[in-house]
């Protein structure tokens, strides 16, 4: 199977893409006619004048890339996995990578703080947001920025060392 999907696996995918937007754009325009829409009418005029519309024709696409994240995601644990278990001494790299993100995740989720002010509070307050879960939000956020800060440093640290290369 691994032999398989190294050889011909960027193929079985994209054929596998090719099909789930086959199957969109049919359900799609079969769902725009069967409404009485053609493609060219504007979606949102028609919702805006009519709020009960039903586009759910939509809902199938969107099942489809459900669908298509949880295998992708199941395929990654899978033979991550398979790779840490194959080869321990050679995973460590990765698994020194996956400890020092959750523990940045956790020192940002205690610092975060779960109160908040004006136009933010509210939207807590609306959805039913939890401290925890604000707080969670918040930790998330900040070690998305921290991380995407690190790697912007190091994409110029490195391109000033092929510089003198």
């Amino acid at each position: 199977m691994y032999k398989l999907l190294t050889d011909k696996g960027q193929m079985f995918a994209l054929l596998i893409g090719l099909v789930c937007i086959a199957i969109f754009f049919g359900t799609v325009l079969s769902g725009l006619s069967g409404a009485g829409y053609s493609v060219s009418d504007d979606l949102n005029q028609i919702m805006k004048n009519n709020p009960g519309a039903d586009f759910s024709f939509f809902n199938t696409g969107i099942t489809v890339v459900m669908i298509l994240i949880g295998i992708a995601l199941a395929a990654a644990v899978i033979f991550g996995l398979i790779q840490l278990l194959s080869s321990p001494k050679n995973s460590m790299k990765g698994i020194l990578s996956v400890v020092a993100i959750v523990a940045l995740f956790f020192i940002t989720y205690n610092m975060a703080s779960p109160d908040a002010t004006g136009p933010i509070a509210e939207t807590l307050q609306k959805f039913d947001v939890s401290e925890n879960i604000s707080k969670m939000i918040g930790g998330g956020i900040t070690t998305t920025a921290i991380l995407g800060g690190i790697a912007f440093l190091l994409l110029v640290v490195f391109e000033i060392f092929n510089l003198f290369k």
